[in-house]
């Protein structure tokens, strides 16, 4: 009897101190958020310093690249 319950007790132990890893470990949803958000920002500000001919080239190389997926999804 005192064998199994000290089983169990191990058994318990580390799935507590594993739960407690995965806990500490895992982003929160609110770290993830201003992550994107940050991201979103430094492009907006990327975009705010572009001239007029380097946005053309970006919108030109946006096309291209949406056209070959396109081409790719019609396979």
């Amino acid at each position: 009897m005192k064998k199994i319950l000290l089983q169990y007790s191990w058994i318990f132990g580390i799935t507590i101190l594993l739960l407690i890893v995965a806990i500490l470990t895992f982003p929160d949803k609110k770290n993830r958020l201003e992550y994107i958000e940050d991201k979103i920002k430094e492009v907006e500000e990327k975009r705010k310093i572009l001239t007029e001919t380097e946005k053309t080239l970006e919108k030109l190389a946006t096309e291209k690249d949406w056209e070959e997926v396109d081409k790719n999804s019609t396979k």
